[in-house]
């Protein structure tokens, strides 16, 4: 049996510690529920958890098409093209927009504007999705692709830790500072299609960091549910 008063303490926590970093500003909190019941879902959601976000499909579908969160419902994990009608039928945001034959399966399956994020590569690694930060400002100034995608944000998922040292930690700060230049530099071109409201930026090693820079959504999975079951690892 999970142990829902513990799922609950835990985001109070991460709660009073985001208004501690930034006082004057709610940052959006989403429970990444990736091998999580929807019991321990809606409890992070109860507790204060603002948004919850599913890296699979096909998990997300068994979960919320019978009855959806009552809060909004992201994905952040790859959209396969041939998923692509129920990410629009479920998800109310997809973070995971990472390359062009995407944009156009959604354009196609869409009749009305649909908000997404593009994924944004800032660590350039070769094993990670997303777009390279060199590439984002061409791939978004070209409103013929945008037609019917309205680009609310950037979601990034920084590089890991290699250890505890203050030179990694500065490593990690950097590719921060970077995303937040980029996302900064991206909304004062003030493309209609692309308001760039919300940055989508930090997890569970990197959280504190990401939000003291400027991310206005973070992602925690283990540091709101624990250990994660399956593969002892998350966001």
């Amino acid at each position: 049996m999970p142990d829902l008063e513990a799922i609950r303490e835990r985001v109070l926590a991460v709660r009073e510690r985001l208004s501690e970093i930034r006082p004057d500003y709610r940052v959006r909190l989403m429970a990444v529920t990736k091998f999580r019941s929807r019991e321990e879902a809606l409890a992070a959601v109860q507790a204060g958890a603002d948004v919850i976000g599913e890296n699979r499909v096909q998990e997300a579908r068994q979960k919320w098409e019978s009855e959806k969160p009552p809060c909004p419902l992201h994905l952040i994990g790859q959209l396969q093209t041939n998923k692509v009608k129920y990410g629009i039928q479920l998800f109310d945001v997809i973070e995971s927009l990472d390359r062009p034959r995407l944009a156009e399966a959604l354009t196609r399956g869409l009749n009305e504007p649909f908000p997404v994020m593009v994924e944004v590569n800032i660590g350039r690694e070769a094993t990670k999705a997303g777009v390279l930060p060199e590439a984002v400002g061409e791939w978004l100034r070209q409103p013929d692709r945008w037609t019917r995608l309205k680009i609310i944000g950037f979601m990034t998922v920084l590089p890991a830790k290699r250890d505890k040292s203050l030179a990694e930690e500065r490593r990690i700060r950097h590719y921060i500072r970077e995303m937040v230049d980029l996302w900064q530099a991206m909304r004062r071109e003030q493309w209609p299609w692309a308001p760039l409201d919300h940055l989508s930026m930090g997890m569970s090693e990197d959280w504190e960091w990401a939000v003291e820079a400027g991310s206005t959504q973070i992602r925690l999975g283990t540091t709101l549910f624990g250990p994660r079951p399956g593969d002892g690892q998350g966001p």
